[in-house]
């Protein structure tokens, strides 16, 4: 709550910039000069543009409006909409060299899995409000805004539905082991970076990336949302979506810990809070 807290801060600091950026610059001789305008008349609502989007953030539609002769506002809704990905994955049953549980069969039976088929589903979808700031008479523009749609960025799980009894009961065995010894050996599953993916009771791999719901946005933008004098407009967007610091997660809610803290996806996450936002957007102007 405290990093969330932080970041919103840091947001609204941002967004006081961008406005005051724009009320100081001086842009009186724009005024003056009809060519400048980024619309063909000032006014507030009085254009409309539809407009399609491609990039990191996914594909998107949209639609934007003028709120002041620099502010321009767009609300749609973006996310991924390619299919799934598919890699295999190495079974951490196959590192297990301690004797006392090497010779356990479910440990042997688990040992015979060689990789696993995992498939990576994408499932990034927001809605989003966002104001660009054209503090220049130059198609340079500032942008902020909110998204807001599911906290699931990635969804892993294994091809072969209820195919993994093996490593679930390999993995039940080496808890027992480490409740009864007090050892501490590592979990039997699938390898993923400095994570390991154990199967659950269905006996399958059922793991979720999870972000923030509500991600504030920051970035600046080349072009424009709507053409100034003819129908069809092309712009492009860089910046960061705050989206919380990821985390792994079972099914039922449980979080993955990390094998490991100082390299591999782990050290990669750790100061992954935002992720990088790269748009392009074909407008077209209705009126």
């Amino acid at each position: 709550m405290k990093q969330y807290r932080l970041l919103v801060t840091q947001f609204c600091r941002g967004l006081m910039a961008i406005v005051a950026i724009a009320l100081l610059t001086p842009a009186m001789g724009a005024q003056e000069s009809a060519n400048l305008k980024l619309h063909s008349q000032n006014g507030m609502l009085n254009h409309l543009a539809v407009g399609l989007q491609v990039g990191l953030g996914g594909t998107g539609i949209d639609v934007a409006m003028p709120l002041h002769r620099i502010v321009t506002v767009r609300a749609g809704i973006a996310g991924n909409a390619f299919g799934d990905i598919k890699f295999k994955a190495i079974n951490t049953a196959t590192d297990i060299t301690q004797m006392q549980l090497v010779e356990d069969d479910a440990i042997k039976q688990a040992k015979m899995v060689d990789k696993v088929q995992l498939a990576i589903k994408p499932r990034f979808w927001n809605a989003f409000v966002m104001a660009e700031v054209h503090p220049f008479p130059t198609p340079f523009y500032f942008a902020a805004g909110l998204f807001a749609g599911n906290r699931t960025f990635l969804h892993f799980r294994n091809t072969n539905d209820g195919a993994l009894q093996t490593l679930y009961d390999a993995n039940k065995k080496v808890e027992d082991y480490n409740a009864s010894f007090r050892t501490n050996y590592p979990p039997v599953g699938l390898k993923f970076g400095d994570y390991v993916f154990t199967p659950d009771e269905n006996y399958n791999i059922d793991v979720k990336m999870k972000t923030w719901a509500v991600k504030p946005y920051l970035g600046i933008g080349f072009g424009q949302s709507m053409a100034q004098h003819h129908r069809l407009s092309v712009a492009l967007d860089a910046g960061l979506l705050f989206w919380g610091k990821p985390k792994f997660v079972f099914n039922n809610g449980k979080k993955i810990k990390s094998t490991s803290k100082e390299s591999g996806i782990t050290h990669f996450i750790s100061w992954f809070d935002a992720y990088p936002m790269i748009q392009i957007r074909l407008a077209y102007k209705i009126f």
